[in-house]
């Protein structure tokens, strides 16, 4: 299959259906992670994507900490984010 071939609305129809897939998959494997505290899994978590931001930023040589302009909007998103994927782990544990 040739990916150059398809048009923008069918790369972003596969990209939803991957994305939904992988959160699905995430939400599996937190279920199967058992009884660990939600900041014990959201840290590993965040542990993975810090370390793929982190190889990124170095490749592309950008700042580590943003331009000076955005840095109180960067600390707002990635607290709210945190949170959100805290709340969203409790969530995921008290499913039945």
């Amino acid at each position: 299959m040739n990916f150059n071939n398809l048009s923008d609305r069918t790369k972003g129809i596969i990209f939803i259906i991957l994305s939904a897939f992988g959160f699905a998959m995430m939400s599996a494997f937190v279920k199967l992670a058992g009884d660990l505290p939600s900041f014990q899994k959201t840290f590993f978590r965040n542990l993975v994507s810090a370390i793929v931001a982190l190889i990124l930023i170095l490749k592309h040589k950008e700042s580590l900490f943003g331009k000076k302009e955005n840095q109180k909007t960067l600390i707002m998103r990635s607290t709210f984010g945190t949170l959100g994927i805290v709340l969203n782990y409790y969530a995921i544990d008290r499913l039945i």
